[in-house]
């Protein structure tokens, strides 16, 4: 359900972040209709005086604010609207986005406290920072403002304490942050129990540079099933999912009539190899009611029968052939994404008469692999409680059967690989009526 803001301010506190000689620690505060950052600035080991700071303001597209959204901006206590720039210059900070705010002509001072006000509420999210003193440009990845109406309500990332846990501590450590792995060929009885397998762990990524989970599904030395079902003998899934609990965890569901972000990074191996059925990466998927058969979003790997053509989709369907449009995006090569991180924003709003925009970013290079949006699509199940978001390795096994021996799977299929990282999910902040502006 949507949070309302209040009266009250609300304050949240980032870690501190380090560049250079320079250790940086964020607070935020937020009241109806604005919100304040606070970025302090330590210098450390003799460091030099820092002549400007800039934050990248462009971290959620065009739901980001720009110079033109802060109203007030101090430094050291001092007014410095005066002092801020949307311009690079003549200098050494290599700045590629377009949208930052530069806060220039700083005085000498151990600490500096820079701090500025929007004009609306804007969610936390990844960003980037430089500090410039004397010659020297230090960058810094730091948290910042992103979404425009928006509050993070969960994150979860992978960390190096993980490594090597059971899958039950690893689905403890989700369920921290509202997700659920419990969707897993890791069981017994039943079809296609795999309990000797890895199928979810956590690893090093030398790309990201840090920790990282990876989802492992098999059909070499055992072919793994869905969950042991007898049920569903035709398939194979390995999943994270939303916790299906929406008393305590409705912050990261997709509730009727809200407006909800998720962005995420995930990356295939080369060779990943799907076949003409389903193979789906990401769901939103309802959680129960009559027509929460097929999911109302799926990202999907997908080959021609010969496993030629390997590309990337996604699919529309919702309560039948009336409202669902089928694929909406296709014949993305899957080459684009083979061995490489990508980054995904989908922006979704909940209701019969919905939105969906999904864009893809290759981290390597920036390359857009999809930009897509769709401003009347039906986003809701017919007698569902909520839409929950799910991310893995769900596929099918052709005309192959668990129940039968030999089981017969297409013989394109292989033991597949899907790493992820940085899961975050953001909710639409509504504003009481009274409080409303005309710039949301």
């Amino acid at each position: 359900m949507d949070a309302a803001v209040d009266e009250e301010l609300v304050e949240t506190h980032a870690g501190v972040q380090r560049s250079g000689n320079y250790a940086v620690h964020l607070g935020l505060t937020s009241a109806t209709g604005t919100s304040t950052w606070t970025y302090t600035i330590r210098k450390e080991n003799k460091a030099k005086d820092i002549g400007y700071f800039v934050l990248n303001l462009g971290g959620c597209g065009e739901n980001s604010p720009t110079i033109c959204n802060i109203i007030a901006a101090k430094v050291n206590g001092v007014d410095w609207m005066g002092n801020i720039t949307a311009s690079n210059g003549n200098t050494q900070c290599q700045i590629e986005s377009g949208n930052f705010v530069k806060f220039d002509n700083l005085p000498g001072s151990e600490v500096y406290t820079i701090e500025f006000t929007l004009d609306s509420i804007y969610a936390q999210v990844p960003a980037s920072g430089w500090i410039k003193a004397g010659t020297t440009c230090s960058p810094m990845e730091i948290q910042g403002p992103g979404c425009k109406g928006y509050r993070l309500t969960t994150l979860l990332n992978a960390d190096s304490s993980l490594a090597g846990k059971s899958y039950s501590e690893l689905n403890s450590y989700a369920r921290i942050s509202g997700f659920d792995y419990t969707e897993h060929p890791h069981c017994s009885g039943g079809y296609g129990g795999h309990r000797d397998g890895i199928h979810f762990a956590t690893e090093k990524d030398d790309f990201l540079n840090k920790y990282v989970f990876r989802f492992n599904i098999h059909i070499d030395p055992v072919i793994d099933g869905d969950r042991c079902s007898a049920g569903t003998v035709d398939r194979q899934r390995n999943e994270l999912k939303s916790a299906t609990n929406n008393t305590e965890w409705a912050k990261v569901q997709g509730n009727w009539d809200e407006w909800q972000i998720l962005e995420w990074n995930f990356k295939l191996p080369a060779g990943f190899q799907p076949t003409s059925s389903f193979c789906h990466i990401h769901q939103l998927k309802a959680q129960d009611g009559p027509n929460n058969g097929s999911p109302v979003i799926t990202i999907t790997p997908r080959a021609n029968s010969n496993g030629s053509n390997k590309r990337i989709q996604i699919i529309h369907s919702v309560d039948g052939a009336k409202t669902g449009k089928g694929t909406i995006v296709d014949n993305i090569p899957l080459v684009d994404f083979e061995n490489e991180w990508v980054s995904v924003r989908e922006e979704m709003h909940y209701a019969h008469n919905g939105y969906y925009s999904c864009k893809i970013v290759r981290l390597r290079d920036g390359k857009v692999l999809i930009d897509f949006r769709d401003t009347d699509i039906d986003m809701w199940r017919t007698g569902s409680s909520y839409i929950r978001s799910k991310f893995g390795i769900y596929r099918s096994l052709g005309a192959g059967r668990l129940n039968q021996d030999p089981v017969g799977q297409n013989p394109l299929l292989k033991n597949e690989s899907m790493w992820l990282s940085d899961l975050r999910i953001y909710e639409k902040i509504r504003i009481p009526a009274r409080e409303q502006r005309t710039s949301f």
